[in-house]
């Protein structure tokens, strides 16, 4: 028996890449990547035309001839079977084909801005099609909203602050469904210790807790402190390990204080500051940022506001209300952040104002598209801190620490900028001019990205 396979049309000639320099690669790079988009364009478009031209044209009563909803609401049906026709012409899986009508719908009748911008080759088409599919079980005004804010700061949305537009979106248009989870959340609470099988144990066990984030934060924060101590009096073992040992400092303070009233008055005088220390950090402050659209607060009831505590996501109105009307908990106002730039010191690192001045005012790590989020990154100076004899100036002459000077970057951005691979200035306030190799230049506004 013998087989035989047809190629419909011409096959290309694989480019000759041999001897080219890096900035005629670089160039050949970014052609590829354009005619990639173009090529995933096409398929959505193919996709939607395919979809339009087969509607539902009667609907049957019989239940295996059903129309197919791929799309969210909103968008229409398609006939019966016609994705599955569409994935044998395409040479894809009925599902892979299915997804792509259903993002091609949910982009023309629910996102029009971000498939404005697709079709534009401004945003690449996996990214918009990753909006369609976390965005499908939202109601249209729902993705309505995501739509807007995603096309508004367009190609400097990295994914993971997708992934928080469409958390709160789904928060705030479906705030039953973010009760329930929370619900259910609070159901799989518990603490639960494990320990090895018996021919594996060496004396280490792991200790697992689920509970509500700021009570869970409150604690990490009093274990670090502990181990900070442990760290002071001269335990030289790794964090990790102090940490560990730090549950065992606490859980011996605490069987300490459960029985002080069996002590003496002088026994009892003997505990007290191991009492104040452990109450000291029973109530050690946490602080959360909480954000929350001023319009909202003074034209939607509280039942259905949602705001967004930073660096965990959106959450309702009755939780942060919760949190913020905790003892322990401090409220910092934090207004016009991308103003205080002007507040100079002499030593290399930031104050704690300072230093949240600059993250909330950045958000993410500057690089351009990285989208890290600032609460993981480094400061950098941007101009380096000067670190050689005093008298020779000022230090805002020298690349003084200042929140003007100073940008979030990733670890590896950090790197990258240190190294000398690449360099950026600071234009304005969320706008960088980044250098990198061969001259590419990229500029980073608050909207977008723009490759120069």
């Amino acid at each position: 028996m013998t087989s035989s396979t047809t190629i419909a049309g011409p096959v290309p000639a694989r480019p000759v890449l041999d001897g080219l320099s890096s900035t005629q690669l670089m160039a050949h790079a970014a052609e590829v990547e354009q005619l990639a988009r173009q090529v995933e364009v096409a398929r959505l478009e193919v996709a939607l035309e395919w979809a339009i031209t087969h509607p539902v044209v009667e609907k049957s009563s019989s239940v295996l001839e059903a129309p197919d909803h791929p799309g969210g609401a909103g968008t229409p049906e398609v006939a019966a079977f016609a994705t599955d026709t569409l994935a044998v012409a395409m040479g894809i899986a009925p599902a892979a084909s299915s997804r792509l009508v259903a993002d091609a719908l949910d982009l023309s009748f629910r996102l029009p801005l971000l498939w404005d911008l697709t079709r534009e080759l401004r945003i690449p088409a996996a990214r918009a099609r990753r909006v369609a599919a976390a965005t499908r079980d939202l109601s249209a005004e729902g993705a309505a909203w995501v739509d807007r804010q995603v096309a508004a700061a367009s190609g400097r949305v990295s994914s993971a602050q997708l992934d928080r537009i469409v958390a709160h979106a789904t928060a705030q248009f479906d705030p039953d469904a973010l009760k329930t989870r929370q619900d259910r959340a609070r159901e799989t609470w518990g603490v639960d210790l494990h320990h090895p099988a018996p021919g594996d144990f060496a004396g280490t066990s792991t200790l697992t807790a689920r509970g509500d984030s700021l009570d869970l934060a409150r604690f990490h924060d009093v274990v670090n402190a502990e181990a900070d101590t442990l760290a002071a009096l001269g335990d030289t073992d790794p964090l990790g390990q102090r940490q560990a040992k730090a549950l065992g400092v606490i859980a011996a303070q605490q069987a300490a204080l459960d029985l002080t009233g069996l002590l003496s008055p002088a026994g009892a005088a003997e505990q007290s500051t191991a009492r104040d220390k452990a109450l000291a950090r029973a109530n050690a402050k946490v602080k959360l940022f909480l954000h929350a659209s001023l319009t909202d607060l003074l034209t939607r009831g509280h039942d259905d506001l949602v705001g967004t505590a930073d660096t965990l996501g959106p959450t309702t109105l009755t939780k942060i209300k919760e949190w913020v009307g905790h003892s322990r908990v401090t409220i910092t106002p934090v207004l016009h952040v991308a103003t205080d730039d002007t507040w100079t010191i002499d030593r290399h690192d930031p104050p704690p104002r300072m230093a949240e001045t600059v993250r909330l005012r950045d958000e993410t790590c500057v690089f351009p598209r990285c989208g890290r989020h600032a609460r993981g990154c480094d400061l950098d100076h941007i101009t380096p801190y000067y670190t050689g004899p005093p008298d020779t100036g000022p230090p805002t002459e020298s690349g003084g620490t200042t929140a003007a000077n100073l940008a979030p970057l990733c670890r590896r951005h950090h790197r990258a900028k240190t190294s000398g691979a690449w360099s950026y200035q600071r234009l304005a306030t969320g706008t960088y001019l980044w250098t990198g190799p061969a001259g590419l230049t990229t500029l980073l506004t608050p909207d977008t990205v723009i490759d120069l």
